[in-house]
Order: C-alpha cells, then sequence, then structure tokens
C-alpha cells in the first residue's frame, strides 16, 4: 500500500489541472457569428472594363489614317489641323496658296504670249496718193519659243500643286498613325533658300 500511494499523487498532479482554468488564459470574445464572411466577386463576363478604353483612348487619334489622307489630298492642311499638328498645315496650306497665285500669273503670260503672237507693226507707212503702204516691220518678240516656255511654266505650278496635294495626304495618314509619337515640323529661313526639319521627341 505504501508503494501504491506515490503512483496515485502523481495521477492526481496530472489529471486535476485540466479541469481547473488557468488565471493567464482569456476566453475568446470573437465568437463564431462575428467572424465576417468572405466578400463575393462579382462575376466577369467577356466584356472589357472601361478603364482600358479611357487608357487606350489617349493613343487614338481623332481621324483614322485613311480618312486623313483623304481630308488632306482634297485640301491640304485640314487633315493636320484635325489632328493637332498646325505648323505642317500651315506649311501645307501656305505651299497651296502660293502654288496656286503663281499658276494663275503663269496662265495669264501664257494667255498675253498667245494673243500678240500673231501680232505685227509696221516699221514705217509709206503714202501714195491715196493708198498707204506697210512698208516693213517691227521684230515682235512673243515668238513660239515664248509661247512654249511659258507654257512649261504652267505645266511646273501644276505639277507643284498636284504633289503638295500628294505629300500633305502622305503627312497626315502617316501623323494618324504615329499619333502618340510627339513628331513636330518646323521651317527655318536661310540665306540660300528654306529649310525643313521634322523633330521626334522621344
Amino acid at each position: 500500500m505504501l508503494r501504491l500511494i506515490p503512483r496515485a499523487l502523481l495521477v492526481v498532479a496530472l489529471v486535476a489541472p485540466v479541469g481547473v482554468p488557468l488565471a493567464a488564459q482569456q476566453r475568446d470574445s470573437v465568437s463564431a457569428k462575428q467572424v465576417p464572411k468572405a466578400v463575393a466577386k462579382p462575376a466577369t463576363t467577356g466584356a472589357p472594363s472601361l478603364a482600358p478604353l479611357t487608357q487606350r483612348g489617349r493613343f487614338t487619334p481623332p481621324l483614322t489614317p485613311k480618312r486623313a489622307f483623304m481630308y488632306s489630298s482634297l485640301l491640304p492642311g485640314l487633315g493636320q489641323a484635325r489632328l493637332d499638328h498646325g505648323t505642317s498645315g500651315a506649311l501645307f496650306a501656305s505651299i497651296e496658296l502660293a502654288a496656286i497665285v503663281m499658276m494663275r500669273r503663269s496662265q495669264m503670260d501664257l494667255r498675253e504670249a498667245r494673243r500678240y503672237q500673231i501680232d505685227t507693226l509696221p516699221n514705217q507707212y509709206l503714202v501714195a496718193g491715196d493708198s498707204v503702204i506697210k512698208n516693213g516691220v517691227f521684230t515682235n518678240g512673243f515668238t513660239r519659243d515664248l509661247v512654249r516656255t511659258r507654257r512649261l511654266h504652267v505645266e511646273d505650278w501644276m505639277a507643284v500643286v498636284a504633289f503638295n496635294h500628294l505629300f500633305a495626304g502622305a503627312d497626315a495618314f502617316v501623323s494618324a498613325q504615329l499619333w502618340d509619337v510627339p513628331v513636330e515640323l518646323s521651317a527655318y529661313p536661310r540665306p540660300s533658300g528654306a529649310v525643313f526639319a521634322a523633330t521626334i521627341r522621344f
């Protein structure tokens, strides 16, 4: 019996703390009902969100490349104006105006050369009785060579107008394609002539 007493005390010492709560322990104040539920995420559909559309709108030109080419081909500078490229638009519009003015002036010179080509002016008159006889004629400066030269001037200015329409359309097409790349077209006067420069900022 004396040998069993230490074993009994040992068993009581191990079992007693299980039923008695310790002072350092605190009861959990959060119950199962107070645990927040997981927020359900909205179901994603195939439609794109609004944020990517807004960000992509900054890089979308006001005109499509084809429409910009058509606008500037019909009226140089119009496509550049719609694309907010005022410098290049003013340049093409100025070239168009100057070329049309020079073409009209060359056409007037051509009509003058053709009109006076067949004219003759007598060098002197001889009066014989009741008749007047023309004696010799002045050399006419409006020759066939002058008419041909002035006709070539008209054709040259017509070619300038046509190429200006083509180049303006090509510039508007490229500007619409490179809408997100800042390109500036400028012209500088020099003693030897005008200098055109294109500036690209990275």
